[in-house]
């Protein structure tokens, strides 16, 4: 028993024994060859340094450039890279001869095309363990690298001559033929472009800017406008007996909110009896409160889309109001269907056609609009015409070969065509029972109250004391293409504007009433059977004259040009000028008559070529084909 103990021991004795001497062979093998290493190591040293002593002012000029370069990018965030970079720069004043310098400048340029590649070339291939701690990273932050590269790990200082390399100091001693380095400073320090840079700190779309003058009661707009925003326009609508309504007109079917592409007020004064209508154009440039300087049609839909107090028509009144000083009381609003279903109800629209109209139309209102062969070239003549819906639609939409306050001037005969046809009718007198049926068609504010006491005067209202007004390109309205996405668009020109619009809320002035006292009888002398009698008062009623076709015969039988017979006799004051205007007729035309005993003032007899359109074409061309795509 015994003696297995012994036998364990020894065993486990020469066990430990084994493995203390397998550690200890192990040991002596690593230092032996860490010895091995090192001095293989202190030979290649030996052998580079000898390179580098002769090297190490073109390298050290090199990398400087290099590091310069680095520190410009990184826009020289520390103070100690900046005096690394002056001790470099004095570091290059210290070389041997100009013949070693440029030796060494070949030979650093063969090995590498850039100073990274260079230090690692340096490097002995066979300690790659150790190089990369020594060499600097490409992304580094700005401090220089070590500008001599060895195998031996030190700390990065701003000293840049290595501290392994002793050198003579003899040879460091500044060379007069190495002063041509200095020459590279100015393009090492590139600081105009780095210093100048206007783009990145002039953002006026995001500031606001100071000369807004709807800060404090607006938003502010999140883009510059294309054109300044106006100041708000004084209140201009002082009197207590006028009542202002919009009418407005979308370009949808079938409900939603569309465009806006109908915009007239009608300006009502109950103490004068009177009505004044003014066109806006959709495209007029104007302030949306919170919003920007857009067209005036967008103003309901934004006031639809962003909630804003009253919806869209709490928008447009406000647009309005800031823009022209007109204070909007109620609005009608209708789409293409209730449109066409108004004129259904009135059995017909009857208009009268001072300006002939040619454009594309449906050969019939349930064609297909897609298919080219639906649609015809179609010509309105002058005349007086019963219009059906469709046909009434197209009347006031046209503008292919008119403009848009050609457009506008349609409009407003056709508001004032459909209520001389509503009083002939008898339909005022019907407002309690048609009510109901009405706001199913027509979206408004009003209520049955509102309406009934406006029915009276719409009954008792005489035509001449209905005035439009629409102003002129290039006097009240100035073209303009938006310089973001080139629009065609119209800026209000302010200082005519302003006439104009208080003209619209005046009731009739003296010169109107002056006309009103003239009676003028009109009589169809063409033979045309066309009417051309009701639309020549038609068109004098527009002007405030008291005309009526009287049906009676010509006197000369058929007459080609339009005759005005004056029987007053008056040669100042006299409204015969203003007659030979608005019915273009010249003195040739003219006869003079006094009558003391004259039931009329003036008779005009229209011939064939009556031709008194307000605005002639536009546009010298037509587009090329009809609407198939839906753009009318």
């Amino acid at each position: 028993m015994r003696f297995g103990f012994k036998a364990i021991r020894r065993i486990l004795g020469y066990g430990i024994m084994a493995i203390v001497a397998v550690m200890t062979i192990g040991y002596v093998v690593y230092a032996a060859n860490g010895i091995l290493r090192e001095v293989e190591a202190r030979d290649l040293r030996q052998e580079h340094d000898g390179i580098i002593v002769g090297t190490a002012t073109a390298l050290q000029a090199r990398l400087t450039a290099v590091a310069v370069v680095q520190d410009a990018a990184m826009n020289e965030q520390n103070t100690s890279t900046a005096a690394a970079a002056a001790m470099v720069r004095d570091a290059t004043l210290s070389v041997e001869s100009t013949a070693t310098a440029a030796a060494e400048l070949a030979i650093l340029e063969a090995s590498t095309a850039n100073a990274a590649a260079t230090q690692i070339a340096l490097v002995p291939t066979e300690t790659p363990t150790t190089a990369p701690s020594d060499t600097p990273a490409p992304t580094a932050t700005p401090q220089p690298p070590t500008l001599i590269p060895t195998n031996t790990p030190r700390a990065v200082t701003p000293t840049l001559i290595p501290t392994n390399t002793p050198r003579p100091s003899a040879t460091l001693e500044p060379s007069d033929t190495a002063t041509a380095t200095a020459t590279l400073t100015p393009s090492l320090t590139p600081t105009p472009t780095l210093t100048s840079t206007p783009t990145m700190t002039y953002t006026p779309s995001q500031q606001p800017s100071p000369t807004y003058v709807i800060q404090g009661t607006y938003a502010v707009p999140v883009n510059t406008p294309v054109v300044e925003i106006p100041e708000r326009m004084p209140m201009l609508d002082t009197d207590p007996d006028t009542v202002n309504f919009l009418m407005l007109g979308s370009d949808t079917s079938g409900g939603g909110v569309g465009h806006t592409d109908v915009l007239i007020l009608v300006s009502v004064n109950k103490r004068a009896g009177s009505v004044a209508m003014w066109h806006i154009p959709r495209d007029l440039m104007v302030y949306i409160p919170n919003h920007t300087m857009d067209r005036i049609n967008m103003a309901y839909a934004l006031g639809e889309q962003y909630d804003y107090p009253g919806g869209g028509f709490g928008l447009m009144k406000e647009t309005i109001l800031y823009n022209f000083g007109i204070e909007v009381d109620h609005y009608a609003r209708v789409d293409f269907d209730d449109f066409q279903t108004i004129v259904e109800e009135l059995g017909g629209l009857e208009v009268s056609v001072d300006c002939a109209i040619q454009d594309w139309k449906l050969i019939d209102a349930t064609m297909d609009p897609t298919v080219e062969d639906n649609w015809e070239y179609y010509t309105l003549p002058i005349g007086r015409q019963t219009l059906d819906p469709y046909t009434a639609l197209w009347y006031v939409r046209s503008r292919k070969t008119t403009n848009d306050l050609d457009r506008g001037r349609r409009q407003m005969d056709v508001l004032r065509a459909m209520w001389a046809q509503a009083r002939k009718q008898g339909l005022f007198a019907q407002v309690t029972q048609l009510w109901p049926d009405a706001v199913e068609v027509i979206e408004t504010d009003m209520t049955l109250t509102d309406v009934l006491g406006l029915a009276p005067l719409a009954v008792s209202l005489d035509p001449n004391n209905i005035v439009r007004y629409s102003g002129e390109i290039g006097v009240h309205y100035i073209a303009f293409t938006t310089p973001d996405d080139k629009r065609e668009v119209f800026l209000p020109n302010r200082e005519a504007l302003m006439p104009l619009i208080q003209n619209f809320l005046t009731p009739p002035t003296e010169n109107r009433l002056a006309r009103q006292s003239t009676t003028v009888e009109i009589i169809d002398a063409s033979n045309y059977l066309l009417g051309f009698d009701v639309v020549a008062a038609d068109r004098l009623a527009w002007e405030g004259y008291t005309a009526v076709a009287s049906g009676a015969p010509a006197s000369n039988g058929q007459l080609e040009l339009t005759v005005i017979y004056d029987f007053t006799g008056q040669t100042k004051g006299s409204a015969l000028d203003d007659l030979k205007r608005i019915l273009r007729v010249t003195d040739a035309q003219i006869v003079i008559q006094p009558d003391p005993n004259r039931t009329v003032d003036f008779r005009v007899e229209i011939g064939g070529a009556y031709n008194s359109c307000v605005y002639g074409s536009a546009e010298d061309d037509i587009e090329a084909g009809p609407p198939v795509n839906g753009e009318e």
